[in-house]
C-alpha cells in the first residue's frame, strides 16, 4: 500500500477518520479479487505519480482505492442509480451503461463514505472518460488507472515515455500530465475504432483538449 504522511484532517470534505486503509479495506468486499489487485495496482501507480508530480498523494491515494467500487455493478443498476442520483445521461450513457460505473462510484462515496472533497469525487468520476478540465488529481488517477502493470506494453510505454518526456530532458523538471493525457487518449481512441466500438463524445473532446494545450506549450517553446 503506498505510504504518504498527508494528514487527512488538514483536507477539506475528508472525514478525519478516513485513510487509504479504510478505504482499501471499505472497496475490497465489493470487488473481485482480480479487480482488487487491479485497483492496488492503480493506488501504487497513482502514488509514484503524485510523488513527481507534486500532487498531493493522500488525494491521490483516496480516488485510486475508490475508483472502481462500482466497476462489477450491472449496466442496468448502474443507469437507475445515476438517474437517481440526479445524473444527465446522454444516448450513449444508456446503451453503454458499464461508462457510468465512475460517476456512480463518486456518488456512492459521498453517500456511503461521506466524503465530499470534489478533487476526489472529481477524480472518481473521471477516470474512465476524463473531463474539460480536469485537476492535476484527476490526471494522475486517470493515468494511473491507464498505466497499473496489467495493461499491455504497446499501451503503457508511449504514455510514460510522454510522461517523463521533459524529466529526461531535465532531471528538475516534473513530469508532463498534460502530455501524458493526450497520448493517454489517442491510444485508447485507435483501439476503441480498431475494434469497432463506440466512441463517446466526451473521450474526442478531452482528447481535442490536451493537443490544445500540449500544441501550445511547444509553440511557446519554438
Amino acid at each position: 500500500m503506498p505510504k504518504t504522511k498527508e494528514k487527512t484532517k488538514k483536507l477539506v470534505g475528508v472525514p478525519a477518520g478516513m485513510t487509504l486503509e479504510a478505504a482499501r479495506q471499505w472497496t475490497q468486499p465489493r470487488i473481485s479479487k482480480k479487480r482488487f489487485e487491479h485497483v492496488c495496482g492503480v493506488a501504487q501507480v497513482g502514488d509514484l505519480i503524485a510523488k513527481k508530480a507534486g500532487v498531493n498523494r493522500m488525494l491521490v491515494g483516496l480516488a485510486c482505492y475508490l475508483h472502481d467500487c462500482c466497476k462489477e455493478v450491472k449496466d442496468k443498476e448502474l443507469i437507475e442509480r445515476a438517474l437517481a442520483g440526479g445524473l444527465q445521461l446522454s444516448a450513449i450513457d444508456k446503451i453503454n451503461g458499464h461508462l457510468l460505473h465512475g460517476p456512480v462510484a463518486a456518488l456512492t462515496i459521498k453517500q456511503e463514505l461521506k466524503i465530499s472533497n470534489k478533487e476526489v469525487l472529481a477524480a472518481i468520476s473521471e477516470h474512465t472518460l476524463g473531463n474539460v478540465p480536469m485537476s492535476e488529481v484527476s490526471k494522475v488517477v486517470f493515468l494511473a488507472d491507464c498505466l497499473e502493470e496489467s495493461r499491455p506494453k504497446d499501451f503503457t510505454d508511449p504514455i510514460w515515455q510522454g510522461l517523463y518526456s521533459d524529466v529526461l530532458q531535465d532531471p528538475n523538471k516534473k513530469v508532463n500530465l498534460d502530455k501524458a493525457m493526450l497520448i493517454a487518449c489517442d491510444l485508447s481512441l485507435s483501439n476503441l475504432i480498431a475494434v469497432g466500438k463506440p466512441i463517446h463524445p466526451k473521450t474526442v473532446d478531452v482528447r481535442n483538449h490536451f493537443l490544445g494545450i500540449v500544441r501550445t506549450v511547444e509553440k511557446s517553446i519554438n
